[in-house]
């Protein structure tokens, strides 16, 4: 199964592209790799020399397909309050059931926990390519298959 791959005939003005995985976990995985591949040739990432950067991210949401859209949000936030830039991700994605809701966590029926390993923006080690803005509403959409799981991404860059 391909991870992702990019949909030149959706989006003009943006990037769009489609993710794979087996599981939701695997899904987000390539989604956050299909994302930072936008921004940066990842595999400048991973040769750089530089000390690696960790961020963690905690979230939660009643749908899936809005986790996943909080979660590529989060990480374009990150690159720009922090300037990082991931090549790394550890996805854990648990659905709630309805007896390990809690009343404060009502709303919710999943929760994410990624644990993401990159490294500061520097364009002297980094082949950077194009910013992202934003992950857009338009043609979002998450769709379990008969192989797994299939996202549709575009971009504003």
């Amino acid at each position: 199964m391909i991870k992702f791959r990019f949909l030149e005939d959706i989006a003009t003005a943006d990037v769009a592209f489609e993710a794979y995985g087996k599981t939701p976990d695997e899904l987000f995985e390539n989604c956050g790799l299909a994302l930072e591949e936008v921004m940066v040739d990842t595999k400048t990432l991973q040769k750089s020399k530089v000390k690696g950067q960790k961020a963690k991210l905690q979230l939660k949401s009643q749908k899936l397909e809005d986790l996943l859209y909080d979660f590529l949000s989060e990480m374009v936030f990150l690159k720009d309050r922090d300037g990082l830039l991931f090549s790394k991700f550890e996805i854990k994605i648990k659905p709630l059931t309805p007896s390990r809701i809690s009343p404060k966590d009502a709303s919710s029926a999943y929760t994410l926990v990624a644990n993401l390993s990159g490294e500061p923006i520097d364009p002297s080690h980094h082949h950077l390519r194009a910013d992202v803005k934003a992950v857009t509403k338009h043609l979002f959409a998450l769709e379990k298959e008969k192989e797994g799981y299939k996202a549709t991404v575009i971009l504003d860059i």
